[in-house]
């Protein structure tokens, strides 16, 4: 066979298999059946499996919660949501300390969480840099907004894997895991 009958060849096989596919071939165009887009307001609206959790963004030297509308209720949702930042009517006064401002990636990570609740965050080598009163602040944001989609305890590994000791409101440091209620005292109202 020569190369132009297996040009030939080949070119009828896929033929036949386009042929076959099951694509009805039409001569006009026939519009789509009412629903089956969806419409430009249901894009804007909450999913129905999204549910409102409460994120904690930092508010002066206090935590102020803000519902939020997740679909992903998980932990890594919930931190994704603390990283995205207030909504943008409030985000003259709230702000998110979980990211970075020199590289706009999060200062902590969710590591693992056990069935029981109890999480471990990877921390960047910036997170080691944020002053201890804002790192009070960071802390509590996420260990509040974590605890509203079932992590009841965390701790903080450095960029080694040694856990860290914390600061808490007061002043006082912690050497184990920390939970909300360790932060209670900042969130306001």
């Amino acid at each position: 066979m020569t190369g132009r009958a297996r040009r030939a060849a080949g070119a009828l096989a896929v033929l036949v298999l386009v042929a076959g596919c099951g694509v009805p071939v039409e001569d006009a165009a026939e519009p789509l059946p009412s629903g089956a887009l969806p419409s430009a307001s249901s894009a804007t609206q909450a999913s129905p499996a999204a549910s409102g959790i409460d994120v904690y963004f930092a508010a002066g030297r206090m935590l102020q919660a803000v519902e939020e509308s997740l679909s992903d209720r998980t932990p890594a949702g919930a931190m994704a949501a603390l990283a995205a930042g207030p909504p943008p009517d409030r985000a003259e006064d709230l702000r998110t300390l979980l990211v970075d401002p020199s590289t706009g990636m999060p200062v902590l990570t969710i590591e693992s969480v056990s069935p029981t609740g109890d999480g471990v965050l990877q921390s960047t080598e910036a997170f080691l840099r944020v002053p201890v009163p804002d790192q009070v602040l960071l802390m509590g944001q996420v260990v509040s907004t974590l605890a509203e989609v079932g992590v009841r305890s965390v701790e903080v590994r450095d960029p080694a894997g040694n856990t860290l000791s914390l600061a808490l409101p007061g002043g006082v440091d912690n050497d184990g895991p920390v939970t909300a209620k360790d932060f209670a005292s900042l969130v306001g109202p």
